[in-house]
């Protein structure tokens, strides 16, 4: 066949396809498994009108005396605002700022040109369906855009407080149009509501009415793993109402979800103790800055009147400086005058000045030991090293050369959890984007897309390298040893006790090596089945 016939032909081909032109929604084949939008609005819609502001009035309110579910001791029950506004204090603080902020760029990366936090791309099944192909293609131009405008906010909101909310507004046939994350939307202002364990509804707390009911088409939780129980009121009230016996989770009741997830929970004891250590260190660089002396005179052949005098003038004296040095504590300014004190006298006008008789005589001072302490405390922590955060210092005769990277590898480990939570947030915006403007739902475990971030930081690359090299040179190692012991004369039992009993290698892998003292090179088995080489 001529190349001509071949162009013919293929030029008849598109009028044939023609079909696959129309809209996404027409052409997408549904041999992935997808939900209807009636089907998904009555499992994930419907539950959310159930949410009553009573409820929410009723949880997180009160003691109760369920001592295991309430804490003991310093980790005891807290009313939700009073964790959120601990939590709050301390997203303040340099330290623990500098660290999550580090944790999300670990978590997010970034493409070192664009700057593009997010990627939608096919999953690995659906490659080769141009379906489903254009329909993430179209997805991602959609949606791509606004992912990256919220992805580091909504992952530093949920590192802080365990939840971050983003508004969701969407039209039909035209899916997301925006996604907005700002202060009305804040953790402390909105109550998640949940059915086992799925979030189904939101409840507001702004609006004309101060309450107002979203449901999941309106707003989007970004959900920390809650790794840690942190004790709180609330959790009697949603035991009571809780079916543990129920096996199907429609019957289930709805139930307020309670705070967790925080990156912050564990490192609230070492933050307190580092305000107290530098209060501390402060207040005693305050103190040591008063310059105070008694001046006194002599004061023999004086009457009672003038003894009098003197005493209340001693305890006015004494009065003053307590007054000067409380008003410098909590004015938080040092006291930039020197003090002087003058006392009346009688007869001898000879004056004696007595130096440093008030000072503090303190056995032992605070250093800044004490506060470096607190502070590797509280950035252990938060999954950083403090070297990572302004201390580059602390790296010297630590870890070595090369020790920077595995803090950094170490970083970025702890930064896979935001990613996680990240990633189910992102679907969750999608799944609201498909239903309105294609009018169904994919299945959760049958998206054709995956999103994806880019790489890692280069610690974690590093790493992954270094492990690599130090496994290859293992196994030529290996192999070098297994060689010397095939000249030796070693058979295939002797090889498979040696690997065993003297390298440690497991006894599976150890056999299979072992059969290697049986074979023989390629070059004696050809000569043996063709001795003449024709």
């Amino acid at each position: 066949m001529s190349k001509n016939d071949k162009s013919e032909k293929k030029d008849t081909k598109p009028a044939k396809k023609a079909p696959k032109k129309q809209s996404v929604e027409k052409a997408v084949p549904r041999s992935l498994e997808t939900v209807s939008a009636s089907s998904w609005r009555d499992q994930n819609i419907t539950p959310s009108l159930e949410i009553d502001q009573g409820d929410t009035v009723l949880y997180g309110a009160g003691t109760t005396s369920a001592a295991i579910l309430l804490g003991q001791g310093r980790k005891i029950a807290r009313p939700r605002q009073i964790i959120y506004e601990q939590w709050m204090r301390m997203e303040a603080n340099p330290i623990v700022s500098s660290a999550l902020m580090l944790l999300c760029t670990a978590a997010l990366g970034g493409h070192e040109t664009s700057g593009q936090l997010v990627f939608i791309e096919e999953a690995d099944g659906c490659l080769d369906n141009e379906h489903y192909q254009r329909l993430v293609d179209e997805i991602s131009r959609d949606l791509a855009p606004i992912f990256n405008q919220i992805a580091y906010q909504m992952a530093y909101t949920g590192a802080v407080y365990g939840d971050s909310f983003a508004r969701v507004y969407s039209a039909p046939k035209e899916g997301v149009i925006s996604v907005s994350c700002d202060e009305l939307v804040r953790p402390q202002l909105v109550q998640a509501f949940e059915r086992g364990g799925k979030t189904v509804g939101y409840a507001v707390y702004t609006g004309e009415k101060n309450f107002e009911r979203l449901d999941i088409t309106q707003l989007a939780r970004l959900k920390m793993p809650r790794t840690q129980w942190i004790p709180q009121f609330g959790v009697v009230e949603r035991s009571m109402k809780s079916q543990l016996t129920t096996d199907d989770i429609e019957e289930l009741p709805l139930l307020p979800s309670l705070v967790g997830g925080s990156l912050l929970y564990n490192a609230e004891e070492a933050y307190e103790l580092l305000n107290k250590s530098l209060l501390g260190l402060v207040g005693q660089r305050w103190l040591d800055s008063i310059d105070e002396q008694i001046l006194t005179v002599n004061v023999e052949s004086m009457t009672k009147d003038q003894q009098r005098i003197f005493i209340n003038s001693f305890k006015n004296m004494l009065r003053t400086s307590k007054e000067l040095a409380e008003k410098s504590l909590k004015d938080n300014t040092p006291v930039m005058q020197r003090i002087r004190h003058i006392l009346p006298v009688h007869n001898e006008k000879q004056m004696m000045q007595i130096a440093g008789a008030l000072q503090s005589a303190r056995s032992a001072s605070i250093s800044i030991d004490d506060v470096m302490l607190h502070a590797r405390l509280l950035s252990g922590a938060l999954g950083v090293d403090l070297s990572m955060i302004g201390f580059a210092d602390q790296m010297a005769g630590g870890l070595g050369e090369g020790g920077f990277f595995r803090t950094s590898a170490q970083a970025a480990e702890r930064a896979r959890i935001i990613r996680v939570a990240l990633t189910d947030f992102f679907n969750s915006i999608i799944d609201v984007h498909t239903l309105k403007k294609y009018g169904f739902v994919f299945a959760a475990n049958d998206r054709p897309w995956n999103i994806n971030f880019y790489g890692s930081i280069s610690a974690l690359e590093a790493e992954k390298q270094r492990t690599r090299a130090d496994a290859m040179n293992a196994g030529g190692i290996l192999v070098q040893t297994m060689q010397a012991m095939k000249e030796l004369g070693a058979d295939k039992e002797i090889m498979k006790v040696f690997l065993e009993k003297t390298l440690m290698i497991d006894s599976d892998l150890a056999d299979l090596y072992s059969r290697l003292v049986e074979a023989k090179p390629a070059g004696e088995e050809q000569d043996e089945k063709n001795p003449f080489g024709g």
